[in-house]
Parts: structure tokens; C-alpha cells; sequence
């Protein structure tokens, strides 16, 4: 495993009942969080897959319901609590009711059914379980009234939505919208406060969970290395906090912000249970990253999202307080949160295979 150099989470304390932004950040050292790092071990299931083709699952009491790339080109599939072999599959390419465009759909559960984003066709698919079968619906063709790139997508209700989207000059927007296209609110997305960044020109690569209660909304920035916490009550979206997971070095370039050699990317994601949300990261140097890149390229091959260094699952409360953080034994990416909230289950890039992990003394 690499070693690297880490500034590490500026991490907020926000009341869950206020809507207050902090004016400073602070920044805290990697040792704050990895010196006391749980060294923990996973528990592989017995079906192996192509991890990199997970591109999200979640816990279901009837199996792992999610999108992995099987044999059979299906995008949607529900998988033995045990072993993590797939049961049954639906939902295959192409332009016909209950099939998608887009290989790699944004997902969302809500109750147990599956929403699936098809990015490319601007439709939201459901899936539900019936029995031993999964059936898709057609539920909605996104129409906001101007063109949109539909990027994410969280289910507050089955008849409410909220969407990350982006339109035609850059600008990203957080969109609530209805079954009959109605937008209910929506803000606009930036992360970096700088005069001098063009934000229509950053290409922000972005996580979005709901938490359970569905009042907050929580948006993570992998390039950037960030979190931004919004409120939803009564309809409206508001923001109520950001916190820098590292501090971002870079230069400003015709308004795009171009990331110092130094500076770390955490490749984080976020997934928020029932009392905890947690965050996994990967941290890499920008030299370190393009160096693997070129590689990679060289080789002729697809370089895989997880690049091979320390990978840790990190917990917090709903306040982003620090909680525990864990070192695992897999390239850790997409999570499948369980109500027990010491167990969870992780695509394991390493080995090809979904892996059960205990987080230590995490009640």
C-alpha cells in the first residue's frame, strides 16, 4: 500500500435543528482520525463477481437489491443475503418500457424498491419485488423547462423527488421536483467560495444521500474533497453547512480550478443509515493519481476506480461529529448499510466479491 500525505477532515458541528453556516473551518490533522484506526478484516460471500461493475446495492429483507453487471446484461438484480449470488435479474439496455440507456444508472431506494436514474434518457425506472421476480415500471420522463443533465437522484416520497442536475452553461442545481415535473424548489450548487473560480466550468463528480428522516440532504464532492449539508422543510432546500474533508490546493485557470500536485483527493463517498453516516475514503495525491493514469494508459487498460491505497470507512453522527474510523483489507467503494449499524457490506475491489464487515464496538 502507498503511503500518503493527508490533511484531513475540517470537520463542523452543526445543530440539527439550525440553519446557521459556519464562517471558519478548521482543519485537522490525519492522526485526529487514522492513529486510532480499527484495523478490521471483511468476510467474503461465496459468489464472486466483477466488483467494478457494482455500481450500487442495498440491503434489503429480501436480498441486495442493486445494479451489478452480470452475464445476462441486466442492470437490475437482487442477490442472496449469504452467498451474494444473484437470484434474479430485470431492466436490460435499449429504448423500450422498463429498459435503459445508460450502463451505470444513479439508484436510490425507497421502502424496498428500487428508483433507477437513466442519465441518458431522463427517465426515473422503478423496481419492485414481486415474489421471486423483479418487475420495472416506467414512472416518470424528467422535463424541468430547460435542458438538464440529470446526474443524481434521492426519493423523499413516491411522489417526490430530488434531483442534482446540471443545465447547459455549467451551472448545478439541487431540484425538487413532483410526479407531474412541477419543481417544488431548488438551489444552486457550488462547493469552492471563490470569486475567482468559474463554478459553470468545474466538472464536480458528486454523491447525494437523503437521511432517513428525509429533512436533511447530504452532498459529497470527490474532487474537492467535501460535504455540504442541506435542510428540507416545508418544501424548501437550504443549506445549512460545508466542510472541507481536505483543503483544496490549486490554481485558478480561466476560471477552473487546477489541483496542485500536492494536493489529496479522498475519492469519498457518503451513505447515511438509520443513526450514523459513513463515509468511505481513498486517499491519493494528484501526482500519485496522474502517474497511475499514465500508466495505465501506456498499458492499454482501464484503470479501476479503487487505486489501491489505504482504504477506510470513517463514521459520524447526523452532526458530522467524529465517531470511529476503520482501516479495512479491501478497496472499499460502494457501501450496503443494515439496521445493525456495526455491520455493513462493501464491494471489495480486490477480490471480486461483496464482504461482510463488523465495525467494532459501533452501537
Amino acid at each position: 500500500m502507498r503511503n500518503f500525505v493527508m490533511i484531513m477532515l475540517g470537520l463542523l458541528t452543526v445543530a440539527s435543528c439550525k440553519n446557521e453556516i459556519k464562517d471558519k473551518i478548521e482543519y485537522k490533522t490525519p492522526e485526529f482520525y487514522f492513529a486510532d484506526a480499527i484495523e478490521i478484516k471483511g468476510e467474503p460471500l461465496d459468489a464472486e463477481y466483477v466488483a467494478s461493475n457494482v455500481f450500487k446495492c442495498f440491503y434489503t429483507p429480501y436480498g441486495f437489491l442493486g445494479s451489478m453487471r452480470s452475464e445476462d446484461d441486466k442492470l437490475a438484480h437482487l442477490a442472496d443475503m449469504k452467498s451474494g449470488e444473484i437470484k434474479v435479474s430485470a431492466c436490460s439496455f435499449g429504448r423500450g418500457p422498463g429498459e435503459i440507456l445508460i450502463g451505470s444508472p444513479d439508484l436510490a431506494l425507497y421502502g424496498n424498491s428500487l428508483y433507477m436514474l437513466d442519465q441518458r434518457a431522463d427517465w426515473i425506472k422503478k423496481v419492485e419485488i414481486h415474489g421471486d421476480t423483479l418487475k420495472t415500471f416506467d414512472l416518470q420522463k424528467l422535463s424541468l423547462g430547460e435542458p438538464m443533465f440529470f446526474i443524481e437522484i434521492q426519493i423523499v416520497s413516491d411522489s417526490l423527488f430530488v434531483i442534482f442536475a446540471e443545465n447547459f452553461n455549467g451551472e448545478k442545481k439541487i431540484v425538487q421536483v413532483d410526479r407531474d415535473n412541477n419543481i417544488v424548489d431548488s438551489v444552486v450548487y457550488s462547493f469552492l467560495d471563490d470569486e475567482n473560480v468559474d463554478c459553470g466550468k468545474c466538472r464536480y463528480n458528486v454523491e447525494m444521500e437523503l437521511s432517513p428522516c428525509k429533512k436533511y440532504l447530504y452532498v459529497s464532492s470527490h474532487l474537492f474533497s467535501g460535504i455540504s449539508k442541506y435542510q428540507i422543510e416545508d418544501g424548501k432546500i437550504s443549506l445549512v453547512d460545508k466542510v472541507m474533508l481536505v483543503e483544496p490546493k490549486y490554481v485558478v485557470k480561466n476560471g477552473i480550478p487546477v489541483m496542485e500536485s500536492e494536493n489529496v483527493i479522498l475519492n469519498n463517498r457518503i451513505f447515511v443509515g438509520e443513526k450514523y453516516l459513513y463515509m468511505t475514503a481513498d486517499p491519493e495525491k494528484v501526482s500519485d493519481m496522474k502517474e497511475r493514469e499514465k500508466r495505465a494508459r501506456e498499458e492499454g487498460r482501464r484503470e479501476s476506480a479503487a487505486p489501491g491505497n489505504d482504504s477506510y470507512i470513517v463514521v459520524f453522527d447526523y452532526d458530522l461529529n467524529f465517531i470511529k474510523s476503520f482501516r479495512v483489507d479491501s478497496d472499499v467503494w460502494h457501501l450496503a448499510l443494515t439496521p445493525d449499524p456495526s455491520v455493513v457490506y462493501a464491494s471489495d475491489y480486490r477480490e471480486n466479491r461483496l464482504k461482510r464487515y463488523v465495525l467494532a464496538d459501533l452501537k
